[in-house]
């Protein structure tokens, strides 16, 4: 799924659609939109009533800013409205501009993938609007959701109010790291970084990255975290999430960028996905172990 710094990505992608105005929407899978702050239920594949409100929603609006909050995508539009898409597990938004004739993009990043041409059998919605540009929502899964939501209405969306801190933002300082981290105190530090409610948008590639970082392994406990170790694994993070941002993200699983380029941060992982593979530090085999369900990769002689 995408973290922090691929939907970041994907958001400043996204920028280019300032100022456009909607002239068509094509949604093929129903069950990917809906109207109002709460998540349908994926029972309403077939039902085409929500997807003509959406459809007259949207239609007309102008994009006037594009914003992230942890994980979700925040689009702006005018009379008050607002898109909000979860990419889930492979979502992908790809903008074809007035000059393109044709997009070829991967949708899957495989060896053995080819390019296709878009709209494909996986494209499921299709923005134009009124200046020739086009967006493509691909997702080989069907997990991704995006919401039609009224300004009044933004409190209301559950996803939005359970996130914590921003871990880029400037009020999120060292004292408030360790604050957040240390309401659960005897989670492993792997799964506290990772948990949504305690900072958001980390999941496991940038939390395995600076756990390696910061020479700490992901099964200690919160509560067994040292003094002087607080300060290391506070830059680490940041370092390694706006590293991430700067090479447009790590391109494992589906994610592309949106112009259907891959992100460059996956040739800098130093233990995830190494499952086997020399450190590059210390050339001790990377370990792989699940915790809370989701693999760890971590250096056992560099991270104690």
């Amino acid at each position: 799924m995408p973290e922090l710094p691929e939907v970041e990505t994907v958001v400043r992608g996204l920028k280019v659609l300032k100022g456009k105005k909607i002239s068509k929407l094509e949604i093929s899978k129903p069950k990917l939109v809906s109207v109002g702050p709460q998540i349908l239920s994926p029972k309403r594949i077939h039902d085409q009533s929500h997807v003509r409100k959406f459809i007259k929603v949207l239609k007309g609006r102008r994009i006037l800013s594009v914003r992230r909050r942890a994980k979700l995508i925040k689009i702006q539009l005018d009379q008050n409205w607002w898109i909000l898409i979860h990419l889930k597990m492979t979502g992908q938004i790809i903008i074809q501009n007035k000059n393109q004739k044709k997009l070829l993009v991967k949708l899957t990043n495989t060896p053995t993938a080819s390019f296709e041409l878009l709209p494909s059998k996986h494209t499921h919605i299709i923005i134009g609007f009124t200046d020739g540009t086009r967006l493509y929502y691909n997702d080989v899964r069907v997990f991704g959701t995006w919401r039609a939501v009224k300004n009044q209405d933004l409190n209301k969306v559950k996803d939005l109010q359970d996130f914590g801190p921003e871990p880029l933002s400037q009020e999120f300082t060292l004292i408030m790291f360790k604050k957040q981290i240390s309401k659960r105190p005897n989670l492993k530090i792997k799964q506290a970084l990772t948990e949504q409610s305690l900072i958001a948008g980390v999941g496991n590639i940038y939390a395995d990255e600076a756990l390696f970082w910061a020479k700490i392994r992901p099964t200690r406990l919160v509560k067994q975290i040292k003094t002087k170790e607080w300060l290391g694994l506070y830059k680490a993070l940041q370092k390694v999430l706006l590293r991430a941002i700067a090479e447009h993200g790590s391109s494992v699983g589906d994610f592309i960028q949106t112009n259907g380029q891959i992100g460059n941060y996956g040739n800098f992982h130093m233990v995830y996905g190494q499952k086997g593979q020399a450190c590059k530090i210390c050339k001790t085999p990377i370990k792989r172990i699940v915790i809370g369900g989701r693999s760890s990769h971590y250096c056992s002689y560099c991270q104690k």
